[in-house]
């Protein structure tokens, strides 16, 4: 019995261990969950049914069907950089004022998918919540973003016009 006690008393203490270098090498990361700035790029799935995250291959097979009507998340300028064909743009950061009423019309038709950056970008993702908010049922977010969709070599648009 001491044997097993030993062995738990040292996993326990590896596990304290492990958590006390992760929350020291990642402490800005720690510091911005405790001051709340990752709450707006979380959802309970229950508070946004119609919200759903999406791969590479199910946006493009969406966007080579054109079953849906993609809207860019990013600022502008990026988008005018090259962006999925037949997107359209509405930044993030501009949604939280106003929807236009051309991409509501557009979102309460059927399937709206939202990209933005890629990695660690959230600004689909509040899109996203803001679109279902505003009444869209069907919004998929990208999460590869369009780096994932330039990394594999799908058709883009620059500045509007067909590359």
């Amino acid at each position: 019995m001491s044997d097993a006690r030993r062995v738990l008393t040292q996993a326990a203490a590896l596990v304290a261990l492990s958590v006390l270098v992760g929350a020291a090498v990642h402490f800005p990361l720690v510091g911005r969950f405790a001051r709340g700035e990752f709450r707006e790029t979380f959802f309970q799935a229950s508070d946004y049914p119609g919200v759903r995250l999406i791969t590479l291959e199910e946006a493009e097979d969406i966007w080579r069907t054109q079953t849906a009507v993609f809207i860019d998340a990013r600022r502008g300028g990026l988008y005018s950089e090259g962006h999925v064909p037949r997107s359209l743009s509405l930044p993030a950061d501009e949604s939280a004022r106003t929807l236009p009423s051309l991409v509501m019309a557009l979102a309460r038709v059927g399937t709206v998918v939202v990209y933005c950056e890629g990695g660690d970008c959230q600004s689909s993702l509040a899109l996203a919540k803001r679109l279902h908010e505003a009444g869209c049922r069907d919004v998929r977010v990208f999460t590869g973003g369009w780096e994932e969709w330039r990394a594999a070599g799908l058709p883009e648009e620059k500045s509007g016009a067909p590359e």
